[in-house]
């Protein structure tokens, strides 16, 4: 994949991304990263929110709306100009939820104020049976997530791009597990990987 291609991967998704800071039990402050899945509901890792208080999520890229101006209603035909908007950070009005299966590291949750522009990360279907691993051999993805970054005053959605080597089901799940590999930074946890074909 080019790095175009990259880019183009980056900035479809980037306003589906929000970060999760969050407070442990001791104080001690983390940073984890969630995608929008639709119908205001964030999925995350079980990890970066179980047994722990969620000090903020946010969308730190800016959402395109519409800018009708004087366009009410819109003509026909008229092509809709956009506007970049940048959410307030959201707030939770149901969850976290963890999967029954403590192996699974998942957690989901409802915000109520996220701008109905916001963008989408569509989940896969990738049914266990239906997988072929010289599909999935030496492709590649692109990684999206808030690793901390020293001396910034603000979280910031990183992107890197990652070779997808295999895929696995370790012994202590009874799901595929891919394997892919990149810079390794804390913060990616809860994050997605899109895969080159957009998937």
């Amino acid at each position: 994949m080019d790095s175009l291609d990259a880019r183009k991967l980056f900035a479809y998704h980037a306003d589906a991304m929000a970060y999760v800071d969050v407070e442990d039990a001791n104080g001690d402050r983390g940073l984890g990263s969630a995608f929008h899945v639709g119908d205001s509901v964030f999925v995350t890792a079980r990890h970066v929110v179980e047994h722990k208080s969620i000090i903020e999520v946010k969308i730190t890229e800016p959402i395109e709306v519409p800018d009708y101006g004087s366009l009410k209603p819109p003509a026909e035909n008229v092509q809709i100009p956009k506007r970049h908007y940048y959410n307030e950070p959201l707030h939770l009005s149901d969850g976290p939820f963890f999967s029954t299966d403590d192996n699974l590291d998942i957690a989901a949750f409802r915000v109520d104020n996220l701008n109905p522009a916001a963008g989408v990360i569509k989940l896969g279907v990738h049914y266990d049976d239906w997988l072929e691993r010289d599909y999935w051999q030496m492709s590649e993805a692109i990684v999206l997530g808030y690793p901390p970054i020293p001396m910034v005053n603000a979280p910031v959605l990183i992107g890197a791009k990652a070779e997808i080597h295999t895929y696995v089901k370790p012994r202590h799940s009874h799901y595929v597990h891919f394997i892919l590999s990149t810079t390794p930074r804390g913060g990616f946890s809860g994050g997605v990987a899109i895969h080159e074909n957009g998937s």
